[in-house]
């Protein structure tokens, strides 16, 4: 698995599409450190980390296009398997590169509109910020694994982008707008949204200890099951 990560790794620092990323979210979060009007430093970055749930997601994309749309439209992952790469460590390989990203991404992001409000607003307590990165972070990886299911799912990696796309942008609005107006002995399910979740965690002091054991179970058992899936469709998939 290690000499698939150092290959995969090594492509996407001679490709260009990570370059893009990297320099877009850089932009986003200095933009997000600018626009201040005066609030104090914590409050802008916990303004500009909840923001993140939209954007940093967005480019996720890129993730999915670099490590999983590039193998299936360039029938690598034939070759891998022709060569005795078992199917389990080539789908896990592809899963730990894609959280990898997904921390770089976020470290990159939250790194620009820490140094931007540092600058533009004097300091904060790191810490703090430290901590709701970190406890966005598995929200994240269980939003990155609705990619890897789309994308194994679909066959076109424009069809998946744009289905991921429209998840993240209206999914979670038509769900409980569903939910709320027809299946209320379901509103349960409204306090596992991750997306909601996500930004809720940028003021976790003020969240109780039930909410918090609720967040992280509901994403605990969320990535278990698009992961089972997600595997459970590449091992039955025919490379040819």
């Amino acid at each position: 698995m290690l000499s698939l990560l150092k290959s995969d790794s090594y492509r996407i620092l001679k490709g260009k599409l990570g370059f893009y990323s990297v320099a877009g979210l850089i932009i986003f979060g200095i933009f997000f450190g600018i626009v201040r009007d005066d609030t104090p430093s914590l409050e802008v970055i916990q303004d500009g980390l909840s923001s993140a749930s939209i954007f940093v997601s967005i480019f996720m994309i890129n993730i999915f296009i670099i490590v999983w749309g590039h193998e299936f439209t360039y029938r690598v992952v034939n070759n891998s398997l022709i060569f005795g790469i078992k199917r389990w460590v080539y789908f896990l390989s592809k899963v730990v590169l894609t959280f990898g990203m997904v921390i770089l991404f976020l470290v990159i992001y939250t790194g620009a509109l820490a140094s931007t409000v540092w600058i533009t607003g004097g300091s904060f307590s790191l810490i703090e910020m430290i901590k709701i990165m970190l406890l966005q972070l598995p929200l994240y990886f269980s939003v990155s694994l609705i990619g890897v299911l789309l994308f194994n799912v679909i066959k076109s990696s424009n069809v998946a982008t744009a289905v991921f796309v429209a998840l993240i942008l209206i999914g979670e609005g038509l769900v409980s707008s569903i939910i709320s107006s027809y299946f209320l002995a379901a509103n349960a399910l409204l306090d596992t949204l991750l997306f909601t979740n996500i930004r809720q965690l940028t003021d976790y002091q003020n969240v109780s200890n039930q909410t918090f054991v609720i967040i992280f179970s509901s994403a605990l058992v969320y990535s278990i099951i698009f992961y089972v899936c997600s595997y459970t469709l590449f091992k039955e998939r025919d490379f040819k």
